[in-house]
């Protein structure tokens, strides 16, 4: 897949139900399998709007996916943290996301940030594909959790 296929742009307010369509569709399948609802995930990108920069992955000039990074999220300005990546299902396995991930982490490094970020399931595609653009676990930072029993919370 040539590189020149794909672009990043900053996604705009007429962008969100499209990347909440992706949203929703990815991350309520395998290995996530979260109860994702269209409603919820436009309510998640609008508070993302708010701190994060969300990116448009455009393939051949159509949206095929998006990331989200936050630029305050620890050290504003040092470290750039990914807090999601998706693409269409249908579009998967043809390197967007390896050659998107590429970009947004060249476009970081270009603005001044010493430090890319993210969390990764183990068992997504997401965590293999970091891995093979050089990005390693953490030998600092654990992620942390406790499971609680109230599931009153779920709108």
């Amino acid at each position: 897949m040539s590189d020149n296929n794909i672009q990043l742009k900053k996604a705009k307010k007429k962008d969100f139900s499209k990347i909440a369509q992706i949203y929703s569709d990815s991350f309520s399948e395998y290995p996530y399998n979260e109860p994702w609802t269209l409603k919820k995930a436009i309510k998640k990108i609008k508070i993302f709007n708010k701190y994060c920069d969300i990116w448009k992955i455009l393939y051949k000039e159509d949206l095929a996916g998006f990331i989200i990074v936050n630029p305050n999220q620890f050290l504003p300005g040092t470290i750039a943290f990914g807090e999601e990546i998706a693409i269409k299902k249908e579009l998967r396995g043809n390197g967007i996301g390896k050659n998107a991930l590429r970009k947004i982490i060249e476009i970081y490094n270009k603005k001044g940030f010493e430090i890319f970020m993210g969390i990764a399931n183990n068992n997504s595609k997401a965590f293999k594909l970091w891995k093979k653009l050089g990005i390693k676990e953490s030998k600092e930072n654990i992620l942390m959790e406790k499971q609680l029993n109230n599931k009153n919370n779920r709108e």
